[in-house]
């Protein structure tokens, strides 16, 4: 769990975030199990295993996430 943040679990979740198009941010693990911020932007895509982020700090830039090794959340 990252603090400050809801986890988006669920296919419905991830659903309803890129369709309200909230920010989300982009978690992932360092070596010694501390989460740390990747991204953040807004959901464009999203499969079974991955999901696609439009970068807030360059709108034209996207990138596929693995949900198996990465987590999203957003602010609330």
């Amino acid at each position: 769990m990252i603090y400050g943040t809801k986890l988006l679990d669920t296919d419905i979740e991830i659903f309803i975030a890129a369709l309200t198009k909230t920010p989300v941010y982009v978690w992932s693990l360092d070596p010694f199990g501390v989460y740390y911020q990747v991204n953040s932007g807004f959901i464009v895509k999203y499969t079974p295993d991955e999901v696609r982020i439009l970068s807030e700090k360059d709108a034209t830039t996207t990138q596929w996430y693995s949900r198996e090794t990465n987590e999203f959340s957003i602010s609330f």
